[in-house]
């Protein structure tokens, strides 16, 4: 009993290790040996509920002060932006189940330019994993999350413009992004039955345009935030 034991711990400790330091062997295996996507989907739960939990963490003090900020303009805007920005509690976690089959649906899109072929299922399979790099960073976006909340409430929505944990906040989602385009790489290259050159196209095509709108939303919260629109 005690070998079975560890045989499983050991497959279940490999499993681990490759999904994070090998994602191309994991997830060839999840395609080939047509793992039920009831794994991945595990993945994409977690993810949303973490992010709901971030979402909880900074709707408090950021809908106080928008609905400050904007009180002076309009009393009514005020309120609604204020109840928007509560509302990210349900948002937000939907957000990433929506992000999961868009994602999938492009990736999937692209990949057929370069002759891909393949179920998918297969691909909203392997694309439900590129959430992992969020799981693994959510102690980071929570601490940040929570001074961030800290400092809205005793300045105000100014204090996120400079902020080092803005900052931090910017480098920590390039750096996930650019994890997730190694599961990207590696998921659509294997469900897709791309090579490792056309898999690379189709993700860094994707990645690339995921960073313009990144950096178009950063502009425009520092614009914000600096008061340019919040004015």
């Amino acid at each position: 009993m005690d070998k079975v034991n560890n045989f499983l711990l050991s497959g279940y400790f490999m499993g681990v290790f490759d999904l994070l330091f090998n994602p191309d062997n994991f997830l060839r295996d999840e395609v080939k040996q047509n793992r039920a996507i009831w794994r991945g989907l595990t993945v994409v739960i977690v993810a949303s509920i973490l992010t709901a939990v971030n979402a909880y963490i900074t709707s408090k003090p950021l809908s106080r002060a928008v609905y400050i900020t904007l009180m002076k303009k309009n009393l009514e805007v005020a309120r609604a932006a204020s109840q928007l920005v509560r509302l990210s509690i349900v948002f937000a976690p939907l957000s990433v189940i929506i992000s999961w089959i868009v994602d999938s649906a492009i990736l999937f899109a692209l990949s057929s330019i370069f002759g891909g072929k393949g179920k998918f299922r297969d691909t909203v399979k392997v694309v439900a994993y590129s959430f992992i790099p969020s799981i693994v960073v959510f102690p980071f976006k929570c601490y940040i999350a929570i001074n961030e909340a800290k400092l809205v409430e005793l300045i105000g929505i100014s204090a996120l413009q400079n902020s080092v944990f803005y900052t931090a906040n910017s480098i920590l989602s390039l750096a996930v992004l650019a994890w997730q385009f190694l599961f990207w790489k590696y998921g659509i290259k294997n469900a897709r039955n791309l090579n490792d050159k056309h898999a690379t196209i189709v993700s860094a095509i994707f990645t690339v345009a995921l960073l313009i709108l990144a950096i178009l939303g950063l502009l425009y919260r520092s614009f914000s935030v600096s008061g340019g629109t919040f004015k």
